[in-house]
């Protein structure tokens, strides 16, 4: 059988070093082989986060990781702000509300980065916040917001702790932590870092361990402190996804040796790449050109037709999956993944099929928002 080119937002293709080491013995996660895996995982993502006090490995997905962060760092009654550009950001609202929080909200329109004035004019209405949220690269729109900018504002306006959702950024485009003042960073195995999905990957500030361990909020196995006590003995609160740590430890030695500097280069090469051939072919790019993600591309499909028919008949004919428009752009929007471990003749592959399926229905040019 062919092989499905997967160009969703996530998880992303595994390269065969990466498969290989998932076939590895099961060992204990209170092993002295297993410490030596876990130690050598967290010293490689230490660079990719950008000198966080720590590193936190939760078993479970983003959004669990993005619950994490809130109910440490955040006790119920709080105020926070959650500066949206799309359908994670609203998530992130949604994650705050569940935890009891009084939520403002700084909402950009979509295809459109987070505007910092906006963020100003929030922090200086409201001098009670406890919190900022704020998505870094935004999936369902294929923008990236202006991380230096707006953290500087966070860090000029407010005493509030910065939490980030670096989901679909980490390991693509520069994440860092100590130079933006970021407190948590969350993250994932399964995106740009070419790992399989389980274990969301937290950089943690000391002042966001300081205020997790002054947080009297219930948790249990979300608890900062237990983790962060682990791991300064290289192990876990509980067991956690073996597998994926040696998949992760993999990847990580594969980003080394290619280098990190060639890794920021090949997805901005790629993302432009997947730009210029969506334009060429006479579609409407969904994000403002100045902040375009480099992870991932949002199109809008020709007006008469339905994004779920082109998806259909390009992974049916042509056997490249790409991912389909969130919420009200669900029937209008498709989203090309080139993040992780994807080459250029992949991209290229995409933009082949999207022309074949897109003569074939004899259907050309794109529509707005």
């Amino acid at each position: 059988m062919d092989t499905v080119n997967l160009r969703i937002s996530g998880p992303t293709p595994l390269p065969p070093r990466v498969r290989a080491a998932l076939s590895t013995d099961m060992v204990s996660h209170r092993s002295a082989a297993f410490r030596d895996v876990l130690a050598e995982v967290l010293g490689g993502l230490a660079p990719v986060f950008g000198g966080p006090a720590t590193i936190l490995p939760f078993t479970c997905s983003g959004t669990g990781g993005l619950e994490a962060a809130v109910v440490n760092t955040v006790s119920p009654g709080q105020r926070v702000v959650v500066v949206s550009i799309g359908y994670f950001g609203r998530r992130m609202a949604e994650i705050a509300l569940a935890a009891g929080l009084a939520v403002e909200l700084v909402e950009a329109p979509w295809g459109r980065a987070a505007d910092p004035g906006d963020l100003e004019a929030m922090l200086r209405r409201h001098r009670d916040v406890a919190a900022v949220l704020i998505t870094h690269n935004e999936t369902s729109t294929g923008v990236l917001n202006p991380m230096p900018e707006l953290s500087r504002v966070v860090r000029e306006c407010s005493d509030a702790l910065l939490v980030v959702d670096v989901v679909s950024s980490l390991g693509a485009t520069p994440v860092l932590m100590r130079d933006w003042g970021v407190d948590v960073a969350v993250g994932v195995s399964q995106k740009a870092l070419m790992a399989p999905p389980g274990l969301a990957l937290l950089g943690v500030s000391t002042r966001a361990l300081d205020a997790a361990t002054a947080n009297s909020a219930r948790r249990y196995y979300f608890d900062f402190t237990a983790m962060a006590q682990a791991v300064e003995e290289n192990t876990t609160t509980y067991t956690p996804a073996i597998p994926v740590f040696h998949a992760l430890r993999e990847s990580l030695r594969m980003i080394a040796d290619e280098g990190w500097d060639q890794v920021l280069a090949r997805h901005q090469r790629l993302s432009e790449q997947c730009r210029g051939g969506l334009a060429d072919l006479g579609l409407a790019l969904a994000a403002d050109r100045p902040h375009a993600s480099p992870t991932v591309t949002s199109f809008f499909v020709p007006a008469q037709v339905r994004a779920s028919d082109i998806r259909e008949r390009m992974a049916v004919e042509h056997r490249v999956q790409v991912a389909s428009g969130r919420a009200t752009w669900k029937n209008s929007a498709l989203r090309v993944g080139h993040m992780g471990y994807v080459s250029d003749g992949e991209v290229a592959q995409v933009l082949d099929a999207l022309g074949a399926v897109l003569e074939k229905g004899s259907v050309r040019g794109g529509r707005q928002a």
